[in-house]
């Protein structure tokens, strides 16, 4: 064979030969790449899993706590509720009938203590004056004890430090879980009406100030804020009329507040 021809000859394997090797780089890339992406995917489907496991875990803790915080608030806001209530001349709004502050309550109708008993009885005929009108004054002041009604309605007039301007009257009774006893009847008044006067001795001109329901059922300390369609001049006295109670055979009034802005 020629000597150029063993030359092209030698050139032309060596041709094929860095082909043959180019085409075998090309296939191990190519494998590797889609091992490589074959890795990601399942790397990546790995790491999604566990970051949801992690969020569900985290989510999961977060919800307890929330549902732990929330009732953890519920109970703090009872309790700040109960303690506003036991703490209420305190912290609540001024009461202008207070007998500390100089109010009166100028008469209960019916005025006498229940009668219920012979006990009650004797005691109410032999009782004075003064000790009748001190009892009255226990529906304005903490006596520790009740005014008590005989039967289910009846009236009293409450004589205001001054004149004021009503908005809001607050009724008070002692606390279920305080008695001694569990019963499906109670002493406390329900429905009532509310009205403002300034003499209650004449027949002048009264303001109605709506009629109401006390829910001693769900609550023994209860504020009403009174209806005033139109604006009203201040009174001196108010007027509270009980209609019905919750059952009992008479009612007892531990503690009326009035509320208002005094007139100038």
């Amino acid at each position: 064979m020629p000597e150029h021809q063993q030359k092209n000859l030698a050139v032309y394997m060596l041709c094929v030969l860095l082909a043959a090797l180019t085409v075998f780089q090309i296939y191990v890339s190519e494998n590797s790449t889609t091992q490589q992406i074959h890795d990601r995917k399942f790397l990546e489907e790995n790491s999604e899993q566990s970051k949801d496991v992690g969020q569900y875990k985290v989510t999961g803790g977060q919800t307890d706590s929330k549902v732990q915080c929330f009732e953890e608030m519920e109970i703090l806001n009872d309790r700040l509720s109960l303690l506003e209530q036991l703490n209420f001349d305190k912290l609540g709004p001024t009461d202008y009938a207070a007998r500390v502050f100089g109010g009166e309550v100028v008469s209960v109708v019916p005025t006498s203590r229940h009668r219920g008993s012979l006990l009650s009885r004797v005691r109410t005929a032999f009782s004075s004056m003064y000790d009748n009108y001190y009892q009255m004054q226990c529906i304005i002041q903490d006596c520790g004890t009740c005014f008590a009604l005989e039967g289910s309605s009846g009236s009293i007039v409450i004589k205001l430090v001054k004149s004021v301007v009503l908005n809001a009257i607050t009724i008070e009774h002692i606390p279920k879980s305080a008695l001694p006893v569990r019963t499906d009847v109670y002493s406390a008044l329900k429905e009532f009406s509310v009205w403002g006067i300034n003499n209650p001795e004449s027949t002048g001109k009264e303001i109605y100030f709506g009629t109401y329901t006390f829910d001693y059922m769900t609550t023994f300390l209860e504020t009403f804020e009174l209806d005033l369609d139109q604006p009203v001049s201040g009174v001196r006295f108010v007027r509270v009329d009980i209609h019905s109670n919750h059952g009992e055979k008479f009612t007892c009034i531990y503690r009326i507040r009035v509320h208002g802005t005094p007139e100038e």
